[in-house]
């Protein structure tokens, strides 16, 4: 196994370690990792690199206060912690209306590395895809067109590290009933 692939590897076990006995929120009772598995594959296919899909497969650690930063860059390194820094939320945004918050998480990601925003872009896909299917048990129609408005803002500020991800993320959105208008 190459040292990448030892890393990718690493970081899937550790995710899978933290979210064991986490599910979506569907009727099937998903495990939370399938979201993590699909945005890092996502990653992957869009040229990222090892580190990406690393924090691809942590990148809701953080933000779900399963870890901190700075343990992930003592076990995967600055670049990987550096990049899950980049996607979460400030702990203080995680209550807002979720309208709101992808408001502020379109500004900050539009400053952030080009890996963060393949990584960001990549988890509103899965989040989309997921929506398109089944709205989640605990979601209000009104919170779930908020989401996909709120995740437009997220993906144009997202979109020209990756234009497969930005093709790639229109068609989910029109799909989950993003407005027109959604990045290309």
């Amino acid at each position: 196994m190459s040292e990448d692939d030892g890393l990718i590897t690493a970081a899937l076990r550790h995710a899978a370690a933290l979210h064991e006995g986490t599910y979506r929120p569907d009727r099937a009772r998903t495990p939370f990792v399938s979201h993590l598995s699909e945005t890092a594959e996502l990653v992957r296919h869009a040229g990222g690199t090892p580190a990406e899909v690393a924090a691809a497969w942590l990148h809701d650690a953080v933000e779900d206060g399963l870890t901190t930063v700075d343990e992930l860059a003592g076990l995967f390194g600055e670049e990987v912690a550096g990049l899950v820094a980049a996607v979460s939320d400030a702990p203080e945004d995680v209550g807002r209306a979720i309208g709101e918050r992808k408001a502020l998480q379109a500004i900050r990601l539009a400053a952030a590395p080009d890996g963060a925003k393949r990584i960001k872009l990549a988890e509103q896909i899965s989040i989309l895809q997921a929506l398109a299917v089944e709205r989640p048990l605990s979601w209000s129609v009104e919170r779930a067109d908020a989401y996909v408005e709120g995740s437009r803002l997220v993906a144009a500020a997202c979109a020209a590290a990756s234009p497969q991800l930005a093709e790639r993320y229109a068609a989910v959105a029109a799909l989950a009933g993003a407005p027109a208008g959604a990045p290309a």
